[in-house]
């Protein structure tokens, strides 16, 4: 009885241990392929914002990027901002020229607003009309600004509006930092 026992003990430690090393194994392969995968995906949403950029180097980790040309001549910053709207956080990517005007925006794909009402704050004609515009002209008409509000979500086209002028107002110092 006592045999058995070790036996069965023995096998699962062994069992235990050969799937630890290949799943380390596994890791060790997919690992740098994953990150790559990341970084092309982060460059991507980056460029997307702020077109004409050729690279990236963040200023502060996961949330301000410096952006230069293909000649090394910075054209910009792009930062992400997440205001709380009605159905939660919304994740914001702003490209802000040199100008200090609004070049780009993009909201990520982990939005939780109302399918049909909040979530309509991706759509093209909402996100472009921040083009072009500087901190204190991104404020919606309903509250004295110039920027329309999507019908039946005012709490997150105004989150929306206050993320990226928030974000404006806190990174805006970057495109003068060298």
């Amino acid at each position: 009885m006592l045999q058995s026992k070790t036996w069965m003990v023995l096998s699962l430690v062994l069992t235990c241990i050969v799937a630890a090393i290949a799943l380390s194994q596994v890791y060790g392969v997919t690992k740098p392929l994953i990150d790559s995968q990341a970084a092309d995906a982060l460059k991507a949403s980056l460029s997307e914002v702020l077109p004409g950029a050729a690279d990236f180097s963040e200023l502060e980790p996961g949330t301000v990027w410096s952006a230069t040309d293909a000649a090394g001549n910075r054209i910009g910053i792009v930062f992400k901002s997440t205001p709380r709207g009605y159905g939660g956080p919304i994740t914001v990517v702003v490209g802000v020229d040199t100008t200090g005007r609004i070049a780009g925006l993009g909201i990520g794909a982990d939005m939780k607003e109302t399918p049909g009402l909040g979530l309509r704050a991706r759509e093209a004609w909402f996100l472009d009309q921040f083009r072009g515009r500087t901190e204190s002209e991104v404020t919606m008409k309903r509250d004295n600004g110039t920027l329309d509000a999507i019908s039946a979500a005012t709490i997150t086209s105004r989150a929306v509006a206050n993320g990226v002028r928030e974000g404006m107002a806190d990174y805006i110092h970057y495109l003068t930092s060298k």
